[in-house]
């Protein structure tokens, strides 16, 4: 009797409650063969979390060269970076790249390459945002 009553008082809250909305989650893969040297397995690729800087990943470079994230919040920017696990540290850095609900799921052909510097990039980006809210601020005073 305790069982049925429970049953039903969880089917009662579930359907109360509506539909169950699951967090979407997307994907990051690529390859780094451009960079990195044979044996690929003394390689991993890092996802970096653009607004606080957290290692959010790590995989190995598979045989051939690839490396693939499943299960990636979205809604977030990454970095991609290949490791050198031999010299334990950064070769280069990709990105950033969005992962933006609901169009933007998946990454799916990052090819890191050391020769385009990331960090003027980024710098680059915030010091256009500063100076939109800059002018934005300035003209609103007046």
């Amino acid at each position: 009797m305790m069982r049925r009553f429970t049953s039903a008082l969880l089917t009662a809250v579930l359907a109360a409650s509506g539909p169950i909305v699951f967090a979407q989650q997307g994907t990051i893969s690529g390859r780094a063969t451009s960079e990195a040297r044979k044996p690929y397995t003394n390689y991993s690729v890092r996802l970096v979390d653009v607004s606080n800087r957290q290692i959010s990943g790590d995989v190995p470079l598979d045989p051939q060269g690839q490396f693939a994230f499943t299960g990636v919040q979205v809604d977030k920017q990454y970095l991609v970076q290949l490791f050198d696990l031999r010299e334990s540290k950064i070769v280069c850095t990709e990105g950033p790249y969005p992962l933006i609900a609901p169009d933007q799921l998946s990454k799916t052909d990052v090819n890191i390459k050391c020769k385009k510097p990331v960090a003027p990039i980024i710098l680059g980006a915030v010091a256009a945002a500063a100076a939109t809210a800059g002018v934005a601020t300035q003209s609103g005073s007046k």
